[in-house]
């Protein structure tokens, strides 16, 4: 009996304790739903679904805030196009220490 009820005590310190990362662009969140990295719009994704992505490339998403990319820690290709179809008018890829490829 005691095995039954120590389960659901972990599972319930397990989600407690789950990284997220805020993603408050919705067309970003959407754009990480269809890759599958996310499954709900709710202004955030699981850090652990996507800290091991190493390419992510989104093109006509219309995302202008790409806030979260600092927990792509694996990210060595990003690909998104700027302009009318993704008009961000900033990006911060300082914490993208492993990016090697670059393309906006």
């Amino acid at each position: 009996m005691k095995n039954l009820l120590l389960l659901p005590l972990i599972a319930i310190s397990l989600m407690a304790t789950a990284q997220t990362t805020s993603i408050p662009d919705v067309n970003f969140e959407q754009a990480l739903i269809t890759l599958g990295y996310d499954n709900v719009i709710d202004g955030g994704v699981l850090t652990a679904n996507i800290s091991g992505v190493t390419s992510l490339v989104v093109q006509s998403q219309n995302i202008s805030d790409l806030t979260g990319i600092e927990d792509f820690t694996a990210l060595t290709y990003l690909h998104v196009p700027i302009g009318v179809t993704n008009p961000i008018t900033s990006l911060d890829v300082t914490q993208n220490t492993a990016l090697t490829e670059l393309y906006l």
